[in-house]
């Protein structure tokens, strides 16, 4: 473990947050640490990230001081609310090192604030001399929402037992019928006061959608379709829609109003769940494409032929495309009736209801490993989840494929570590099935004959952006053409984009057999039964390619750029399973000289499988049925 030294540099409580200034000192050419906080109440952890703010060397004294510092909403750290303390501790890892419950000293700001004295040996005197560096108090932008009761914090720090202590106290603060009457009464005022403004000013709206479509206007919305009268209608609705979303946001009476439908099925949805749940029922849900596939359908094809259970089955691609009350109607319904519900993606609608204690919600997630941070380890991040956001906050279990990983996962989610089953991934089952293996190879080879004799590049970076809409990749830093005449006759190219990408590499003439972009067809696992080299960047294919002990090269032209705005949860350069290059030449270079660190494979692979024995569905679906008994 890199040696290093912790000072708990402030703590401050402000209504509903607690902001925590940290300070980590270790030798200079070390790696640079990463700091998360472990929020323990009773059985249930809520690991959260603290962001880096500065780092600083001291030349004499031969080290440098690194400065983490967040604010959290207490509230929101765990999904029930309760007056049970909470145990603060704090994990410093470099890399694969990592120290949980790490030892810490305590700054003299802590000390007077504390309410008890503390142990002289925990001060931190001269050791941290310049590390008291005081963050802003407050980073995230937006309002914070008060509960709706009193409570009142107090901290108290416990060095011995390297943890703060959170007490918390709940007074129930009941609201007057005169008070209540008073709100309704303004929101209805307030309701009158927005629709006559908007009716005084029609007459304004029209104007301008008069001379937007005539085109001496700038245009509120783009309208695809022709003729003049269309475009003047699609204006002026943009206009009264613009004036009414900002006149009635935050508004309850608005938000009753314009959401009537949703408030009928919620409606529904509540009546369902004042009846048993039907034990025998399990339902399979994907807002990610339109049939059963991935890690649901290997669980559901080996415990189809079950007769005692009751499958239904909710598949929609894109989710936000809903028909407008039919799946919706449909998703209520099994998610108040079944006793097992299960997921392989993000799915928005699990975010407007409360789970019933009796439904039990699995997240079958699609991805291997621990690679790039998502979810609540970016928080504070650009692209990264607000604290009070109740995304996949709600499930009772997920699976990943290693314990070693386990508490990533649980980061991300925002879920207890308790929650995260190391089952292995259904879906790499496959890469232990001869027969599996030699289907996939033989259907390649009857659509691409010509590629028999050749060994495979795949060429397979994953997207740039924050999400499916802004996805891209930059095609300038790669020219497949020359690539494929610097590598030579022996090999061809594959190209395979992440499905969010929309770009197409330009594949001159002649090249049709020794480039091929496959981009839109052929799933990526199959494929990979014929590659022989593996070129990606941050995809995490590469926990796929290391079960078929395939050698990878790293393409991270924009590695030190990707780290400061997605960051990883472990030391890339240290980390990843092959050769790292940083331009086409030197990727070129790698591949005549087979230059591709294939010994990093293996270390690579034990660490994120447990299990490497193709009996991921069998585990996995054991747990699904020992819930379905419960």
């Amino acid at each position: 473990m890199t040696d290093f030294k912790l000072l708990l540099n402030d703590v401050n409580i402000d209504n509903n947050k607690i902001r925590i200034d940290t300070a980590v000192i270790c030798p200079s050419g070390s790696l640079y640490p990463k700091m998360r906080i472990l929020f323990r109440r009773g059985d249930e952890t809520r690991r959260l990230p603290v962001l880096a703010k500065a780092s600083f060397r001291r030349t004499a004294a031969g080290d440098m001081i690194h400065i983490f510092s967040y604010s959290y909403f207490i509230e929101y750290i765990f999904t029930k609310k309760s007056d049970e303390d909470i145990k603060i501790s704090f994990e410093v890892s470099f890399s694969d090192d990592c120290a949980e419950n790490a030892p810490f000293y305590v700054s003299a700001a802590v000390a007077s604030k504390n309410p008890s004295e503390l142990d002289g040996s925990y001060l931190a005197g001269g050791l941290f001399d310049g590390a008291c560096v005081y963050s802003d108090p407050y980073e995230e932008n937006e309002e914070e929402k008060l509960a709706s009761h009193d409570t009142k914090y107090s901290w108290e720090v416990n060095p011995q037992s390297c943890s703060l202590t959170l007490h918390t106290e709940i007074s129930e603060k009941r609201s007057s019928i005169f008070k209540k009457i008073l709100t309704a009464a303004a929101q209805i005022i307030l309701f009158v006061m927005v629709i006559t403004g908007e009716i005084l000013l029609l007459p304004l709206f029209v104007a301008d959608g008069f001379f937007a479509a005539a085109g001496l206007n700038t245009k509120r919305r783009y309208i695809p379709r022709k003729g003049f009268i269309f475009e003047l209608n699609g204006q002026i609705k943009a206009n009264m829609a613009s004036y009414l979303k900002y006149a009635f946001k935050g508004r309850p009476i608005a938000t009753k109003l314009i959401t009537y439908k949703e408030q009928l099925l919620y409606r529904y949805y509540r009546r369902l769940c004042k009846k048993p749940v039907v034990k025998n029922r399990i339902s399979f849900i994907s807002g990610r494409r339109d049939e059963l596939g991935g890690n649901e359908k290997y669980v559901y094809d080996l415990i189809k032929d079950r007769d005692d259970i009751d499958f239904r089955f909710l598949m929609v691609n894109e989710i936000d495309q809903f028909s407008p009350r039919k799946e919706k109607k449909e998703f209520y319904k099994l998610y108040a009736t079944s006793k097992v519900v299960i997921v392989d993606d993000y799915f928005s609608l699990l975010n407007t209801v409360e789970k019933r204690d009796d439904v039990t919600l699995f997240q079958l997630w699609h991805a291997c490993g621990a690679f790039k941070t998502f979810g609540f380890s970016r928080v504070g991040k650009i692209g990264g989840p607000r604290q009070t956001f109740p995304n996949h906050r709600m499930y009772d279990y997920t699976i990943v494929s290693s314990g070693s990983i386990r508490k990533y996962y649980a980061e991300g989610f925002g879920i207890s570590d308790r929650k995260v089953l190391a089952t292995g991934i259904p879906r790499t089952d496959i890469f232990f099935s001869e027969e599996y293996r030699k289907n996939a190879t033989d259907s390649f080879y009857a659509k691409y004959p010509f590629l028999k004799d050749k060994k495979i590049i795949m060429f397979a970076p994953t997207f740039r952006g924050s999400g499916q809409k802004s996805a891209f990749y930059p095609t300038n830093v790669f020219d497949p053409c020359r690539f494929s005449d610097a590598v030579g006759d022996d090999y061809a190219v594959i190209i395979k984009l992440h499905p969010f990408c929309t770009e197409k590499f330009r594949i001159e003439s002649g090249y049709e057999q020794k480039v091929i972009d496959l981009s839109l067809e052929d799933e990526i696992n199959d494929l990979l039964f014929v590659t022989d080299l593996l070129i990606t960047d941050y995809s995490s294919t590469v926990f796929e390619a290391s079960l078929l002990n395939i050698p990878m090269l790293f393409y991270a032209y924009d590695l030190y750029q990707y780290i400061s705005e997605r960051d990883f949860y472990c030391d890339f350069e240290t980390f990843v399973p092959g050769k790292i290059v940083f331009n086409q030449q030197e990727l070129e270079k790698a591949i005549i000289n087979s230059d591709f660190e294939r010994e990093k494979i293996e270390p690579f692979r034990n660490k994120f499988f447990n299990e490497i024995d193709g009996k991921s569905t069998e585990r996995t679906a054991h747990v699904i049925l020992e819930a379905l008994k419960e």
